[in-house]
């Protein structure tokens, strides 16, 4: 299997447009959102085994992920299918699949990390 996307989750600072890395790795980072206390969550699209760049993921092998406040994620959620995108309302996040399906997975945070 190829991973086409592994990498972190990055942040820019708004003033000095600085980079750092908040997180990572995770197999192709589709979306990343803050939750409840601004706890971070990264969507990733999951495994490849297709060797076209492009082609999208491996059904099922998609995440949702949590940043662990060590410079890494814990795993919240995993089999997504395809996962292309995500809202957080509350402590419910609602994942957008490649086919158009909306995932919900309820109680994905508690207090945050770092807090």
């Amino acid at each position: 299997m190829r991973d086409f996307g592994a990498g972190p989750a990055v942040g820019i600072d708004a003033k000095s447009h600085a980079v750092t890395d908040v997180a990572g790795p995770a197999p192709l980072l589709v979306d990343v959102e803050r939750g409840r206390g601004q706890t971070l969550f990264g969507l990733a699209q999951g495994i490849h085994s297709n060797p076209n760049p492009g082609s999208p993921a491996d059904p099922n092998t998609g995440e949702l992920l949590r940043v662990d406040g060590n410079g890494g994620f814990s795993v919240v959620a995993t089999g997504l299918d395809q996962p292309t995108s995500l809202e957080i309302i509350g402590t419910t996040a609602y994942v957008v699949t490649l086919g158009g399906e909306i995932w919900k997975i309820d109680n994905i945070s508690g207090p945050p990390y770092g807090h």
